[in-house]
């Protein structure tokens, strides 16, 4: 796994062996990039699940601002830092060991933090999308500019809106889809 464009390209991130982590592939991880394009340049970025950290660190690489990383599994926060060290990324970035929703929580009561984008990519069979996006689609975290991004199996349909976040589009990569919510203030 590599980092695939920007100030960091081609630098290898670590991974964690065997399957308790599912990174998301080079390919895929291109793929939303080249869409949302510049959306990237200057943003306030939170990876939620974060894993290996690849999907926040390729914003970092592309010019976000900073980005929130988090994930529940401790080792996954190890290697996220490792990984941002590696890449010199440590200053633009605050990394979390916590429950996804708790941290949602956490952040809109401190105030402060409001993502231009939210890549949204939980342990597929865990069914957390619901409760995670209806969270976000309720919640101060995000407005009128931001996007919000969720990855999921093949076989999940997720709804158009989850209360101010509208579906726009949805991509397909194999077994991978992508699905762009915007915020929309009418709603």
């Amino acid at each position: 796994m590599r980092v695939i464009a920007g100030t960091a390209r081609g630098h290898n991130l670590k991974s964690l062996k065997g399957l308790k982590t599912r990174p998301t592939l080079d390919r895929v991880r291109e793929a939303v990039f080249n869409v949302i394009g510049s959306k990237v340049q200057s943003a306030v970025f939170l990876d939620l699940f974060a894993g290996t950290g690849a999907v926040g660190i390729e914003s970092l690489s592309r010019g976000a601002r900073c980005c929130y990383f988090n994930d529940i599994d401790k080792n996954s926060c190890r290697l996220v830092r490792e990984n941002l060290l590696r890449c010199r990324f440590q200053e633009n970035s605050r990394v979390f060991n916590m429950d996804a929703v708790d941290l949602l929580r956490f952040l809109e009561k401190e105030g402060g933090a409001c993502f231009d984008v939210v890549y949204v990519d939980p342990p597929y069979e865990r069914g957390l999308y619901d409760l995670v996006l209806g969270l976000l689609g309720k919640s101060n975290l995000v407005n009128d500019q931001s996007l919000v991004i969720a990855e999921t199996g093949g076989k999940t349909i997720l709804p158009e809106r989850f209360g101010q976040l509208a579906l726009t589009r949805t991509s397909r990569y194999g077994d991978t889809v992508i699905w762009y919510y915007q915020y929309d203030a009418n709603r």
